[in-house]
Parts: structure tokens; C-alpha cells; sequence
């Protein structure tokens, strides 16, 4: 989803959830911030331009995501300069003490250090988490995993931005992102579209994937799970509130699996995708209660 300002996006997504939900409001004061930074860090790095990968139609036909095999050491910089703003917000939130605080900060000050984190990432060799975790005294490895990733984000988000159009025209059937492998933390209906003819609003409600970590929309087939495939309609299950039916619950009885999904066209402002989770934990904890596992694990869908 793509929005004139991330920043304003974000402040008001926030909004919403506090006055939506009382509840989540403290929870949205203390991580606000660090979603607004996010997103000032994506426009400006947007802006700045950051590397670009080139799209392989073959590879991206076998199934292989863009970012597999490229030399992530081209992002090193501006991922330093990502932790340089975020990870002081970061440590805070996580309680982190003062020596894994310093050890984190020069481990990633380091361009090898913080691209072979990023190589880990999209490879998904969680070893290289583990093993990096105890070098730095941080318990457990999905802590730093959880760091990483937001870190990353607003450098591998800006270069999304940046693919631009070619990007938006890949043919993509898979339940795992075409640009870096991450899979969807959340899955939206598209928002109304206004149409030449006489300004009239209709259609919308396509379904996209959003990816939990590059932040890239892609189309994919509304009655069908991302994590296995499944298209049976007698073991997929959606789930929702009576007083709030576009945020819903989409589970997998085959594989036990579930992704949020939020209808657009029942959302104005539009909502930025990533931090409206903060104020669908409440869906989460239900889908666990009832015997299913998140397709991406993230802070918000494993709290208790």
C-alpha cells in the first residue's frame, strides 16, 4: 500500500486504534514512535535512492525471490543508518541492559556484521540468529531476529518503492514475497476505486499478501491459503467481531495456519498495514486459544 506520506499514515493508524480500542492505547503510545520513525526512514531513503536489485523474469518464473543471492552488502550503509536512529528506540521498548545495548550497537555499526544478518534473514538460516544471540548475550535468538527485521525494513521498503512499476507488474502466485521470501505477517482486500466515468466509486476488494518484512503487496487468490495452498472452502475458516467485520481471521484448519486480513473498503483513512496489528491482538490471541499458529510470527502475534 502506497501513501502520499508513511509518516501521516502511520499517525493516523495509531489514532484509530486508540480511540477504536481503549485498550491497545498505552501499547500504541509506547511503540507509536518507533513506527514513525520507520516511516520517516522509508520516505527519506526513498527519496535518497537506495540500490535496486535487478527483476530476473526466469528466476522469479522457477519461484525465486529477487533478493535471493544478491550482494546485500550494497545496503550495508543506509542498514547502519537505520539501526544508528532505531535501535536506541528499540533497546528501550525491549528492556534491554546497557552491555547487550552496546554490543548490539557496535555489532551492527559493522558492514560485514549487519549484512550477513541480512543474508541470514533472506536465506531464513536462523542458525546465523542463534549463534549471533549468544555472541551478544541476547535471549532468545527471535529477540534479535525481531531487531534485525526492523531494522532492515525501512532500507528493503524504501527499495520496494524504488523497483517501482516494473515491480507491480510481476505475475506472482506464491505465498512467500517475489521480492525478498519473507511471508505475509497481514493480507488485505483492495480499497474502493474510482473510476473516470463520472467519478464513480466501486470494485476494489482484490486480495493481497503483505509482506512482514519488505513491506511489498502482491495479488493472490482470495480462497486460498497462502501457507499450504489449500483451496478446500470445508477446512478454511474466517473468523471476526460482530462490530468489526472488515478485521477478520482467515485460518486453515489443513495446515493450522491463520493471517489477518483488514477489508479496505471499510477502512478511511486507509491504514498502514504494519501498524494496525498493534490493534488486532486481540484476533491473534483468539486464533491461538483456538489451536493455530500465525504463517509469520511476529512481537504483537505472540504476546500473551
Amino acid at each position: 500500500m502506497k501513501s502520499v506520506s508513511y509518516q501521516n499514515t502511520v499517525l493516523s493508524t495509531l489514532e484509530t486504534i486508540k480511540n477504536r480500542v481503549p485498550a491497545y492505547a498505552e501499547l500504541a503510545e509506547k511503540f507509536g514512535p518507533l513506527f514513525v520513525e520507520k516511516g520517516r526512514l522509508r520516505e527519506e531513503m526513498a527519496a535518497k535512492g537506495v540500490v535496486t536489485p535487478k527483476i530476473d523474469a526466469a528466476r522469479l518464473n522457477a519461484g525465486v525471490p529477487i533478493l535471493v543471492d544478491e550482494n546485500l552488502s550494497l545496503l550495508a550503509d543506509p542498514m547502519k543508518d537505520s539501526a544508528r536512529v532505531l535501535l536506541p528506540l528499540l533497546c528501550e521498548l525491549l528492556g534491554l541492559s546497557q552491555e547487550v545495548r552496546e554490543k548490539l550497537g557496535g555489532f551492527l555499526d559493522d558492514s560485514g556484521n549487519i549484512a550477513g544478518l541480512a543474508q541470514a534473514r533472506i536465506e531464513g538460516n536462523w542458525k546465523h540468529f542463534e549463534n549471533t544471540s549468544v555472541q551478544l548475550g541476547i535471549e532468545p535468538f527471535t529477540t534479535l531476529l525481531y531487531i534485525s527485521e526492523t531494522v532492515f525494513s525501512p532500507v528493503l521498503c524504501a527499495m520496494v518503492d524504488n523497483l517501482g512499476e516494473p515491480l507491480s507488474k510481476i505475475s506472482w502466485s506464491r505465498g512467500y514475497c517475489p521480492v525478498c521470501g519473507a511471508t505475509p505477517s497481514i493480507s488485505h482486500l483492495s480499497p474502493r476505486e474510482v473510476t473516470d466515468l463520472d467519478q464513480l466509486v466501486g470494485g476494489g476488494g482484490k486480495k493481497f499478501l503483505h509482506c512482514s518484512l519488505c513491506g511489498h503487496d502482491w495479488r493472490f487468490m482470495r480462497n486460498t491459503c497462502p501457507a499450504c495452498g489449500n483451496d478446500e472452502n470445508e477446512s478454511r475458516e474466517v473468523f471476526y467481531t460482530d462490530n468489526a467485520k472488515f478485521e477478520r481471521i482467515e485460518a486453515c484448519h489443513k495446515c493450522g495456519k491463520y493471517c489477518l486480513n483488514v477489508d479496505m473498503r471499510e477502512c478511511e483513512p486507509l491504514p498502514d498495514l504494519d501498524t494496525i496489528q498493534i490493534g488486532l491482538i486481540h484476533l491473534d490471541i483468539f486464533a491461538r486459544e483456538n489451536g493455530l499458529e500465525p504463517i509469520s510470527p511476529t512481537l504483537w502475534n505472540t504476546l500473551d
